[in-house]
């Protein structure tokens, strides 16, 4: 059994993450080329705090194109622009996309104690490119699932995408805890059941992340590698 400070009546069995602001810094190179990619439909270039509260809010990617272009989107326009902005980003991450620091020591550490690793996104990409994404990290090798939108019906702050997860792992979702940097992301954990844990290294701030009530709210993945390696409290409860 594999408990956590101040969780020492609950058994830990799997840690599911979300991707964007979570285990990456993806914002400047998505804005980069979410701007490239829609450029043609006249629309303003969408300022970088407005993505981040957009991508915050949880909206598709249709969601955001639709609010900054003058004119209707249909199916056509938007699969245009889907690809074209898929395109760009993958001629961009590999210089502008980086695992923020820690994260493959954190990955390591749950590895050699048998704590399975999920990630749960809300990216529309299939998980077998998410999955090349994570072989150039060099992460692919600790992870046993990935689930995208593409694979549920709702989206975050629905649960579905970490209920998935959890069922790919094979782990009860009581057993599982979901570490990501948004409100969705909590309120998606808390209604799957699961343990939330907030990080501030990605869209929303600790202020808003606070407000969202996650059982623990750290600043950096760093922070909850550092939590994770403290000797258990007697007595502790489940959250702080």
């Amino acid at each position: 059994m594999t408990t956590w400070p101040y969780m020492v009546d609950r058994e830990i069995r799997a840690v599911i993450f979300d991707i964007d602001g979570t285990l990456v810094d993806s914002l400047d190179a998505y804005y980069e080329v979410f701007n490239r990619g829609v450029a043609h439909l006249n629309a303003g270039p969408l300022a970088k705090d407005a993505l981040r509260d957009y991508l915050a809010k949880g909206l598709g990617l249709r969601e955001i194109i639709e609010k900054v272009s003058p004119l209707p989107i249909d199916d056509a326009t938007y699969k245009m622009c889907r690809e074209e902005i898929h395109r760009l980003f993958r001629q961009v991450e590999l210089e502008g996309v980086k695992l923020f620091p820690g994260t493959e020591e954190l990955f390591r550490h749950l590895a050699g104690k048998g704590i399975k690793i999920g990630v749960a996104t809300g990216r529309t990409s299939a998980p077998e490119e998410e999955q090349a994404r994570f072989a150039r990290l060099g992460l692919d090798p600790y992870i046993s699932a990935i689930v995208t939108s593409r694979d549920i019906q709702h989206r975050k702050p629905a649960p579905d995408v970490i209920i998935e997860c959890a069922r790919r792992l094979d782990v009860p979702l009581k057993a599982c805890v979901v570490v990501g940097d948004t409100e969705p992301d909590v309120a998606a954990a808390r209604q799957a059941g699961a343990v939330s844990v907030a990080v501030t290294t990605g869209h929303d701030d600790e202020k808003v992340l606070l407000k969202a009530r996650p059982d623990m709210l750290f600043r950096t993945i760093r922070d909850l590698m550092v939590f994770m390696e403290s000797p258990p409290m007697e007595g502790a409860s489940d959250a702080f």
